[in-house]
């Protein structure tokens, strides 16, 4: 059976099962499951998100207080850095400075050392949300997960510098070589294997976030001063909504866009990545969120459901331009009452 009848025969048999159409239902409710359309004459069961839900312009529903479900990480890193001046062509040129870049390239342990510890920045940035410059939020029912990728991540960042600093003379011989043809070749560029290993360093300071009965009544801080700080951390959690929704409307605007294009027409080519960055984000933004406001909720939901259906039939997505158009038509309803949440 091909991958066009598979389709069909799922879809008649999820047909059979369709539950009646629901009354009306509050902000909490779930939206029903997205069901892929197996051939271009059939209709998708996925509903509209505005035919279950009422108008979503409304304030952010606010269950716990800001430090009940969430506290703050600040990851600093220090880097070897493979650059330095060229002192010689600085001279020659007489317009600022020159710098070489030792160590180029990626099969080298530096690159692999540098790559893990900006794994380690990109895992950050991917379980969390800003709080302030160098500052994040991490939802706390994710802090057992976050804690333990992390240290796997750190532990894997310190093993590369390690490897790196164990086998630098071998290292710097072979970036010296690399660059002797050129005239650049200068021993004195490299630092030592103890100075190498000190420029290389993670720090994870974790705390808990502020709250407005939190003070010393001794310090004598002012009504004025704690509403200040409530209108902060109510910043704070509006703005980290506004994070979870920008960061699921980036990668759909893209899909819609590339979805929209007419098969056979320049741009019209399908990568799986279309699909699996939806799917990833979708994931991440259930892990970062904080929000109370079970509509949100709800809408990463819906994104997940969206994308899961496709995720698993690319190949129609790839062929079909009827389906094209009704996944980019479903995306871009999506992404309309996203917009209106924030």
């Amino acid at each position: 059976m091909n991958m066009q009848a598979q389709l069909q025969a799922a879809l008649d048999a999820a047909q059979q099962h369709v539950a009646p159409a629901a009354p009306a239902v509050d902000d909490s409710s779930t939206v029903a499951p997205v069901t892929l359309p197996a051939a271009d004459d059939v209709e998708t069961n996925w509903q509209q998100v505005a035919d279950v839900l009422p108008d979503a312009a409304r304030s952010i529903v606010k269950i716990k207080d800001l430090h009940e479900k969430a506290l703050l990480v600040k990851v600093k890193r220090r880097m070897y850095n493979p650059y330095t001046k060229d002192h010689a062509e600085s001279e020659r040129y007489q317009a600022g400075n020159v710098n070489k870049h030792l160590f180029k390239g990626r099969d080298n342990r530096v690159a692999i050392a540098i790559a893990a510890y900006n794994a380690v920045y990109i895992f950050v940035k991917d379980n969390t949300v800003p709080w302030s410059t160098g500052v994040e939020m991490l939802n706390a029912d994710n802090y057992i997960n976050f804690t333990s990728g992390l240290r796997k991540l750190m532990d894997d960042a310190d093993a590369a510098v390690e490897d790196c600093v164990y086998n630098w003379q071998y290292e710097v011989g072979k970036d010296y070589n690399r660059l002797l043809p050129t005239g650049r070749a200068n021993y004195d560029d490299y630092p030592t294997e103890a100075q190498v290993r000190e420029r290389f360093s993670i720090d994870v300071q974790y705390s808990p976030i502020p709250k407005v009965d939190g003070f010393d009544p001794r310090l004598g801080i002012s009504e004025a001063d704690k509403a200040s700080l409530q209108r902060q951390l109510d910043d704070a959690e509006t703005n980290a909504t506004k994070h979870v929704i920008a960061q699921m409307l980036e990668p759909m605007t893209a899909a819609a866009s590339k979805l929209a294009v007419p098969i056979g027409n320049d741009g019209s080519v399908f990568r799986d990545s279309l699909i699996d960055n939806m799917v990833d984000v979708a994931d991440r933004m259930g892990r970062v969120n904080i929000s109370d406001d079970p509509v949100i909720a709800e809408r990463i939901k819906d994104l997940r459901s969206l994308v899961g259906t496709y995720a698993n039939n690319k190949d129609v997505l790839r062929n079909s331009q009827t389906v094209r158009e009704k996944a980019a038509t479903q995306i871009d309803d999506l992404m309309s009452q996203m917009s209106g949440l924030v």
